[in-house]
């Protein structure tokens, strides 16, 4: 993948767009966490907290948002937590899976582990198979997704 080529540079310059935006949220969701669960103040506490995994703190968020009282900050921590699901789903998709090119253009992340790959597999009949891949399109999604926290609506 010479990334001299320009059609290259496109799936490369969003995996990079996706890892900073998760990376901004990870810290924001880090501020969520010690804030929610109601952690003492500590001079390294957000240090202790960031080496939590996020699917934990995203679980911790969710427990925790239903014992809030008000129903606007209770709908609002459910609907973070679920975004926050979403693209570090799809950005721990893009950051383990090689990008192959389509045979009709473009570009799509497929899955090479054998376990991945029948994760993704859905098997009708011998014939009749599909293998759900990330395409480029869905990555943009999650890039507009992962903005919304940051009211951003412009790509620089």
């Amino acid at each position: 993948m010479p990334l001299k080529d320009g059609e290259w540079k496109d799936p490369a310059a969003l995996v990079g767009e996706v890892v900073l935006l998760y990376t901004a949220l990870d810290h924001q969701l880090n501020l969520m966490t010690i804030e929610v669960i109601h952690l003492a103040a500590s001079p390294m506490l957000e240090s202790v907290v960031a080496t939590l995994d996020a699917r934990q703190k995203i679980e911790m968020l969710k427990s925790r948002a239903d014992h809030v009282r008000q129903a606007d900050w209770k709908k609002a921590l459910k609907t973070q937590a679920d975004r926050l699901e979403r693209v570090a789903k799809v950005r721990n998709a893009v950051c383990h899976t090689p990008v192959v090119s389509r045979k009709g253009g473009g570009f799509e992340f497929a899955p090479t582990a054998a376990t991945k790959l029948l994760i993704s597999m859905t098997v009708r009949s011998k014939e009749d198979y599909r293998v759900d891949r990330i395409n480029l399109t869905r990555l943009r999604e999650a890039i507009e997704l992962a903005k919304r926290p940051y009211g951003a609506v412009r790509t620089f």
